[in-house]
């Protein structure tokens, strides 16, 4: 039994761990998808990043850490 939980514990880190990596939103980011215009738009900053439904941005693209 300890075993297991020491093993569902390394995993649990290992996926925060991965995730932290593959990708840099920060908490403020608000993307929103604007299927009009096939792009998806951040509704803290205002940024834009072209992409359809299964495309969403992994990237923060604000550029000052000022928001609206």
């Amino acid at each position: 039994m300890p075993v297991l939980l020491l093993l569902m514990a390394l995993g649990v880190f290992g996926y925060f761990l991965w995730r932290s990596r593959t990708t840099t939103l920060t908490r403020n980011c608000r993307w929103r998808l604007d299927r009009g215009a096939d792009e998806w738009y951040c509704a803290y900053c205002g940024g834009r990043a072209r992409g359809g439904v299964d495309k969403s941005p992994t990237c923060c693209v604000q550029t000052s850490n000022s928001g609206p």
